[in-house]
């Protein structure tokens, strides 16, 4: 295995396109900023990645459909280590890139105080990249904790009390993802409001510091698990493929979505996207983070930042729906062959399109629900995130169609 991977290779025009899309977003965003303002978004943007990683990073690693391949690698704690991060680092790189370009893209002065800028893009990127090993750490276990759960008399007295106490069972499958959950965001979350108290009284670098700490405590938890990783992760896989191919009863769960609810996608295609919708619905619970990202921007708007700045969120927010659509490019979910043969790329190009607009709704609905309360953004600017958002979807979508056609010269 020295010397092969196993994951999938970022070919060099899409890494570079990924670049130019995250500094394009972060000049605008904060191109003519000031600088306590660029580290007000800064603070904002680490409490929704807080939570983002918090919902995705279990479905981002689980189930893996490497596990034959590592398995039969027979990798060791260290190279299995390496794998996961190598895994998920295609989708927390442009985050880095991202905090660089809020911090150092000043527009109106860019030279300066470049020594507070170089501070927080520490502090910030220390603290993302805590949060990150933080839930690797918490996820990789997830097997043996269900398993407490579900088959040790203390895990089942729990559940039973809780149940008791609330007045609703609770399935072992899901208590240790929501444990996870909450651990995470609150990894995330309490460190940013401490940094913000400890700035206003100190120096900027103890902000740093502090996350420098929580890095070090992130760390620690993973290698708490010493030469237990391996066994950790061949269960946690195998609990994530039963917990999705499974009801709380143990018997295979029947299909929810059938193709009569997609009256909005014209026929010729509504059996291809019946087939993506329900093969995202079995990875990863796509309505229960759309939902967390509108809780999290009504939050944001509560602290009454100005128009410009729940703008530039709104129209992130919408692009992140896009991450669902990328799913669908994965050869486990969208094998090539098997596309080519049932339809053309125009096909496939119109499928992934009309899926995003099942978003459309949901984010006017969102929008106006802000409008109402907080008056922003008004229906200019949410014209404004919705022409993105539908651009973006149709080049999105576009990528689609130009890797099954590269696939298929290939």
């Amino acid at each position: 295995m020295a010397g092969v991977s196993i994951r999938a290779e970022q070919s060099v025009i899409k890494i570079l396109l990924t670049a130019i899309f995250v500094v394009a977003i972060g000049l605008i965003w904060t191109g003519h900023s000031l600088p306590d303002e660029r580290i007000l978004t800064l603070r904002y943007l680490l409490f929704a990645l807080s939570g983002l990683v918090a919902f995705s990073a279990p479905y981002l690693l689980f189930p893996d459909g490497n596990a034959p391949l590592i398995q039969l690698g027979n990798l060791n704690n260290r190279s299995l280590k390496r794998y996961l991060f190598g895994k998920i680092s295609p989708m927390i790189w442009p985050v880095f890139l991202l905090f660089f370009v809020i911090l150092f893209g000043d527009l109106s002065a860019p030279a300066s105080h470049l020594f507070l800028k170089l501070i927080y893009f520490i502090t910030a990127s220390t603290l993302f990249a805590a949060i990150i090993i933080f839930a690797i750490a918490r996820n990789v276990k997830s097997g043996p904790d269900s398993q407490f759960w579900k088959e040790s008399e203390k895990g089942k007295k729990m559940r039973q009390d809780a149940a008791n106490y609330f007045k609703y069972p609770l399935d072992p499958g899901s208590i240790p993802s929501l444990i996870n959950t909450i651990l995470i965001v609150l990894f995330g979350a309490v460190p940013i409001l401490i940094g913000t108290v400890l700035a206003g009284i100190y120096p900027a670098i103890s902000e740093a510091i502090l996350m420098t700490f929580l890095l070090l405590v992130a760390i620690r938890s993973f290698r708490a698990q010493k030469e237990h990783v391996v066994s950790n992760y061949y269960s946690t896989n195998a609990f994530f493929r039963e917990f999705f191919g499974s009801n709380m009863k143990g018997e295979e769960e029947s299909e929810k979505r059938v193709v009569e609810q997609l009256w909005w996608t014209p026929a010729p295609i509504r059996m291809h996207v019946w087939q993506f919708l329900v093969q995202l619905d079995r990875k990863i619970p796509a309505g229960r983070v759309a939902f967390a990202g509108h809780i999290l921007i009504l939050f944001l708007a509560y602290q009454r930042p100005d128009a410009g700045f729940l703008l530039v969120t709104w129209i992130l927010f919408a692009l992140l729906h896009h991450l669902f659509m990328v799913m669908t490019f994965q050869k486990e979910m969208a094998p090539g062959w098997l596309h080519r043969w049932i339809s053309s790329p125009a096909t496939w190009f119109a499928v992934r399109f009309w899926m995003q607009l099942r978003w459309v709704l949901p984010l006017l609905i969102g929008m106006n629900l802000q409008y109402f309360i907080f008056g922003t953004p008004d229906f200019s600017l949410q014209a404004i995130v919705m022409t993105v958002y539908l651009l973006s979807s149709a080049l999105f979508a576009a990528m689609g169609s130009a890797a099954l056609s590269k696939e298929a010269r290939s």
